[in-house]
């Protein structure tokens, strides 16, 4: 635990130090992105030895200066594979920041960008490793308000500052509406802020009452991690926020929502079939809405977001059949779910945070992100090349990358619910497994539409400058880039390491584990490897070939030289768009998303101008939340008499005649204004006051529990002197 003390202290002040030399911004930026390199290699110190062990680190206490419980930290199997994970997306972010932001300096505020970047990876480690309620409140507030900041790093446009306030709009919903009721449930029942004690306090829980926690946290933290129909921030705010900041937000960042979860899930006992049924459903619509979505953008970075929301549905998917297994008492089944859900979070994290970084190195050489101009950047960026084509593999989950490596995994469990379970859940694993495969195949065609349009072909906008990806945004991508190869072409050395993660949240022991997952881990590994050596073999045929014509041809044979139907070079008009080539999908499965499709098209014997343009609301955004956004909205400005002069507004609103003012919207007024004056000082007596109130309350309970505690010591020394 020292390490991570030490890593939040490092945080700290490298996120003081940045604010402090705003006048040196690439000084700012130097001491931030190295302070959250020293913070991730001090969490993987930290977190590694427990994974390896598994067992739980000590506990560590903090006083709390608040009588609001203690800041305890706690470290066992769940906190250290997250923190692993945040480990490993933080450093490569760091690395790549330092070239991607030089661009930026003088146009932005970097240094406030390193600052928020120390308290958003601070937030996070906090997330993952407290042990006390008030503790983990805190740092869920604090992620969520750093991430807004960060965000906000172009707050000049318009749709940036729209994009931060959906996202924290939206997560202070989720917040408010379901996780916080379920802290407090929480508490309740334990009787103190202990996050450990919650396991033993709702041991013979009523179901009916684990099930309204399970739901609560289900939708609070399927908020935070994007989880269909409560995604709609996500595709808002990775496009608008910059791309290290985007692959910290899809790396990790939702990854805190799955870590809530499967924390809830570790103290709720065993819970009903419907709990799993109700998790796998909104893993399946999650999964194959938000690939169909993602199939169905223009813009790189909104399509990597739906993406994200895809991949939030298969971690769903293994983390319902975990559920499943506890419920029907099938260690395989726990097993194999939630360690396919352990080891996609950290596979996620890594291929979307290089997918990402890639993306940005698209749009840093481009100036674009939009995939509609964009083309043969493979012989520009050649390397940035190379490492989204290997993201996109282990994305679609190919061997010998590690996305395949979790999906073989998750298939296992499914087939073994669809085999070893009864009728209703088998018919559930088996549509599970289907929707997986569809996943599969539409993220399949979603990436052959991006790398081909982007990187392969013609440029389709002749004016786009593009040049070379910079060294160290290519080392920042190459950690992620090595580690998916690692692990997909390792999967026996890695997978073991998820099985105090697993034992954490169900109480399944390492052996138990080791034999659960042996039978399906054992063919994973011969294909990978089958797949490594081809693809070495074809890597190896395509340098060879290279190097050979490059010696025996004075010049390169000049391109279209055979016969192309009267054209030597083809143009870049005649190529495939990223919208034709996705359409006959769009099309076929155009009830589910609903696609809007407008054709201008060229009439008259000489035809003239023609234009089709498509597009594809989501309709969670527009069908649900807008409509409900919009009567909260209407609502708040009926009640909306306050000016800031103090006097009631006299518009007219709907209901209320014109210059009326009702009695208790006059005393509302009164109320507001009084505090509404614009001077400090008033602000500071009502923030001391505020403070004497809370401080009075907590003395009278103190007191009150003192005296309980003293009348039942004196019944006890009478009954003993009797």
């Amino acid at each position: 635990m020292t390490a991570i003390l030490a890593s939040l202290a490092v945080l700290v002040g490298g996120a003081t130090l940045s604010a402090l030399l705003w006048r040196m911004p690439r000084v700012a930026l130097l001491v931030a992105m190295f302070s959250i390199s020293c913070a991730s290699v001090l969490c993987l110190a930290a977190g590694l030895p427990c994974l390896l062990q598994d067992g739980d680190a000590p506990v560590t206490t903090v006083h709390w200066p608040m009588p609001l419980g203690e800041a305890r930290l706690a470290l066992d199997g769940l906190s250290a594979w997250f923190l692993v994970t945040i480990a490993l997306v933080s450093v490569a972010v760091a690395i790549y920041s330092w070239a991607y932001l030089q661009a930026e300096i003088g146009r932005a505020p970097v240094p406030s960008l390193g600052a928020f970047l120390c308290v958003l990876v601070a937030a996070l480690i906090l997330v993952v490793t407290a042990d006390d309620a008030a503790l983990f409140l805190f740092a869920w507030e604090l992620m969520m308000l750093g991430s807004f900041f960060l965000i906000l790093f172009h707050h000049r446009q318009e749709e940036v500052r729209r994009a931060a306030w959906v996202y924290l709009i939206a997560n202070h919903l989720g917040t408010a509406l379901f996780v916080l009721p379920l802290f407090g449930m929480l508490v309740a029942a334990a009787g103190t802020t202990n996050l450990h004690a919650f396991r033993a306090a709702l041991q013979g829980a009523d179901p009916g009452a684990s099930t309204v926690l399970f739901l609560l946290g289900l939708l609070g933290f399927g908020t935070k991690a994007g989880l269909m129909p409560m995604h709609v921030w996500l595709p808002v705010a990775h496009p608008a926020a910059p791309s290290p900041v985007s692959a910290l937000l899809s790396g990790v960042v939702i990854k805190a929502g799955i870590y809530g979860l499967l924390r809830l899930l570790g103290w709720l006992p065993s819970l009903p079939t419907g709990c799993a049924v109700v998790m796998l459903l909104f893993a399946m619509v999650s999964g194959v809405l938000g690939v169909l979505y993602a199939l169905a953008q223009h813009d790189i970075k909104r399509l990597l977001a739906y993406h994200s929301v895809e991949n939030i549905g298969i971690i769903g998917l293994g983390i319902g059949m975990g559920m499943l297994g506890q419920t029907l008492g099938l260690p395989a089944l726990v097993a194999l779910g939630y360690g396919a859900a352990l080891l996609h979070v950290l596979n996620h994290a890594l291929f979307k945070g290089l997918l990402f970084l890639s993306a940005g190195a698209v749009i840093h050489a481009t100036g674009t992100g939009d995939i509609e101009r964009l083309g043969g950047l493979s012989r520009r960026t050649p390397v940035n090349a190379a490492l989204f084509l290997v993201a996109a593999i282990s994305i679609c989950g190919l061997p010998p990358f590690n996305g395949f490596v979790s999906e073989w995994i998750l298939y296992g469990s499914l087939f073994g619910g669809a085999m070893n379970t009864s009728r209703w859940s088998a018919g559930m694993a088996a549509m599970a497994a289907m929707s997986l495969a569809l996943m599969g195949g539409l993220a399949l065609a979603c990436f052959a539409k991006v790398f081909s349009v982007v990187f392969l072909g013609q440029p389709r906008d002749a004016t786009l400058p593009a040049h070379p990806t910079p060294r160290a945004m290519c080392v920042g991508m190459m950690i992620p880039a090595l580690l998916c190869i690692g692990i997909g072409v390792l999967p026996g050395v890695f997978v073991p390491l998820t099985a105090a993660g697993v034992g954490a949240v169900s109480g399944l022991n390492g052996g138990e584990f080791a034999r659960s997952t042996q039978s399906t881990l054992a063919p994973a590994t011969q294909l990978s490897m089958l797949a490594a050596v081809l693809l070495a073999g074809v890597a190896a045929l395509a340098i060879t070939r290279r190097t050979l014509l490059r010696r025996n041809l004075a010049e390169p044979a000049p391109a279209g030289a055979t016969w192309g139907c009267g054209f030597s070079w083809p143009s870049a008009r005649m190529q495939y768009s990223a919208s034709s080539f996705a359409w006959p999908l769009i099309q076929s499965l155009r009830h589910l998303i609903w696609p809007d499709r407008k054709l201008a098209a060229p009439t008259g014997t000489f035809a003239g101008h023609a234009q089709l343009e498509t597009h594809t609301p989501d309709m969670a955004e527009h069908d649900f939340f807008a409509p409900l956004l919009g009567g909260v909205s209407r609502a708040f400005r009926m009640v909306r008499t306050v000016s800031w002069t103090g006097e009631p507004a006299l518009e007219s609103e709907p209901g209320v005649a014109p210059g009326r003012v009702g009695p208790l919207r006059t005393l509302a007024t009164g109320m507001v204004a009084a505090l509404r004056q614009g001077r400090i000082h008033m602000y500071m007596a009502f923030l001391v006051l505020t403070l004497l109130v809370v401080f009075c309350i907590e003395s009278l309970s103190s007191h009150g529990s003192e005296a309980g505690a003293a009348g039942s010591a004196t019944q006890t020394v009478d009954g003993v002197s009797k």
